[in-house]
């Protein structure tokens, strides 16, 4: 029995959503640097709760709902707790978009360049780029404005590459960054 990519595809989403849907409280810490999921952020400690099937909500150490993401086929939203948007996030399979509005218009990418390399791109302009060196296990993210790179001793994920954005905070970097890394970038 062959099995078609799109039903694959659609399985493997609903397979997903079921486990997300599982584990209905979970501490996810949002670091400040790194995405050691054992440090603190400036901010303090996020916990998340999903809330529905297609929103999770970040919790800070009082219980206040601090962001909270809606999840979409094709992506998710970053809100504030009054469900504005701050950032939405559109996934593809060589890129992802992250853009500060609804029409997603002029956003950061990530450009998907080999299996190991990417690179952050707005208006066609590089901003940053990042690899990872198999044998020390070490992924550098080097800005384009940088001197040198920043290395990272961790499994390599092109969304650290959101680390160089000064737009986003800090605290929204990291939860942008575990979601991504949760979808595989």
């Amino acid at each position: 029995m062959t099995i078609k990519t799109p039903y694959l595809t659609l399985l493997t989403l609903c397979f997903t959503v079921l486990l997300s849907c599982n584990s209905s409280t979970k501490t996810a810490p949002i670091p400040q640097t790194s995405v050691n999921s054992s440090t603190n952020t400036s901010a303090g400690t996020y916990t998340s709760k999903m809330t529905k099937s297609d929103k999770k909500k970040y919790y800070t150490s009082d219980g206040q709902v601090a962001y909270e993401i809606k999840y979409k086929a094709d992506g998710f939203k970053l809100r504030t707790a009054a469900s504005t948007l701050l950032w939405k996030v559109k996934l593809y399979d060589t890129k992802v978009k992250i853009s500060n509005n609804e029409e997603n218009l002029n956003p950061y990418e990530i450009k998907i360049t080999d299996t190991y390399a990417a690179k952050l791109v707005k208006d066609d302009t590089v901003l940053a780029r990042t690899g990872y060196d198999l044998e020390l296990k070490q992924q550098s993210v080097t800005a384009t404005t940088a001197s040198q790179p920043d290395f990272i001793e961790t499994s390599y994920s092109p969304s650290l590459l959101l680390q160089t954005i000064s737009e986003i905070s800090d605290d929204q970097k990291q939860i942008l960054i575990q979601e991504l890394q949760s979808k595989g970038y």
